[in-house]
């Protein structure tokens, strides 16, 4: 699988998340201080429910 993402920029989100990995538990706090600098929303998608009850998925 190849995945493009434009425009440049964001591959610096993983450097930087190799680096709070890398630093340890103490700086887990900081991810969501990382997400939203990249502009990222980690939520539950709108759709997931549906997903879980049409197949029969546990949570």
């Amino acid at each position: 699988m190849i995945e493009i993402i434009t425009p440049a920029g964001f591959e610096h989100f993983f450097r930087e998340v190799a680096e709070l990995i890398a630093a340890g538990p103490a700086a887990t706090g900081q991810g969501g201080d990382l997400a939203e600098r990249y502009g990222l929303r980690f939520a539950e998608p709108d759709w997931l429910p549906d997903v879980i009850e049409r197949f029969g998925l546990t949570a």
